[in-house]
């Protein structure tokens, strides 16, 4: 005898416990739902609250050759949102990019200020006849110059500011064991460096291995010629393992020394 299978004969019947989870799980989902938007929505009202527009702008630093108010109508033409909503990432790009600005440091201040604190470039060396450069070899504009007749002096015909600068910094820093002071650098077009002190003594110094012949040069002004300051004319360096100096006229006429490798040698011409 056939057995017909009813459908939904085994399907077990729904409980009154269940339908109460099932009843539960909804108003817990609801819940949730009604919080997440609670909270996004009071959110954006404590946000709307504290955005509020900026009323006082701070700019500080010690300034030689820009004006402060000159910053402060940059900051506001700059200013694209309230207290929150600045971009001050963007703010401080533009600030860094004013030719006489270093360095930017923007923060906010309860409830409605902004401090701004600027660094000002500083003129490290005069660019001819004109220009002048900050440490990293950029042109800087300076109407009156008359306070940096003092820097040293760098002249390129050859090669970029920023390749000037570069040397200098060098050549300088490795001059401080001999105590001469650079006043001026030059590169002709063929790319020859020569160095101009401030005791009247210059170095010729070819177009290679510039660091290395400074070195020579220290180690020599150690071992005695320095006591020859007042003496020295021209020292040139662009020998491979030695230099060369010409003294001042009169002081010893028509003598040219050379040293090399601790021996000295007299040549006369």
């Amino acid at each position: 005898m056939a057995v017909q299978h009813r459908r939904g004969a085994n399907r077990k019947p729904e409980t009154q416990g269940s339908r109460l989870d099932s009843l539960m799980e909804k108003l817990s989902n609801l819940f949730m739902l009604v919080l997440v938007v609670a909270v996004t929505v009071g959110s954006v009202l404590v946000y709307k609250q504290i955005d509020k527009p900026l009323t006082k702008i701070m700019v500080g630093g010690e300034f030689n050759h820009m004006q402060r108010q000159e910053l402060t109508d940059l900051v506001i033409q700059q200013i694209d949102g309230g207290f929150l909503s600045v971009d001050l990432n963007r703010l401080q790009l533009v600030l860094e990019s004013h030719p006489w600005v270093d360095q930017v440091s923007i923060r906010r201040q309860w409830p409605s200020s902004l401090n701004v604190e600027v660094i000002e470039e500083v003129p490290i060396a005069r660019w001819g006849e004109q220009g002048f450069l900050n440490r990293l070899g950029e042109e800087l504009v300076i109407a009156d110059n008359s306070k940096l007749s003092s820097l040293p002096v760098l002249r390129a015909q050859y090669g970029t500011s920023a390749e000037m600068m570069q040397h200098y910094q060098l050549l300088a820093e490795l001059l401080l064991p001999t105590g001469l002071k650079l006043i001026e650098l030059q590169r002709d077009n063929l790319g020859a460096w020569r160095v101009d002190t401030a005791a009247g003594i210059k170095l010729v110094l070819g177009r290679k291995q510039i660091g290395e012949k400074i070195k020579r040069l220290a180690l020599v002004w150690d071992s005695g010629l320095s006591q020859q300051i007042n003496k020295i004319e021209t020292i040139d360096l662009r020998y491979p393992n030695g230099l060369a100096v010409a003294w001042k006229q009169g002081v010893l006429a028509g003598v040219f020394q050379t040293f090399e490798s601790n021996t000295v040698s007299n040549v006369r011409g």
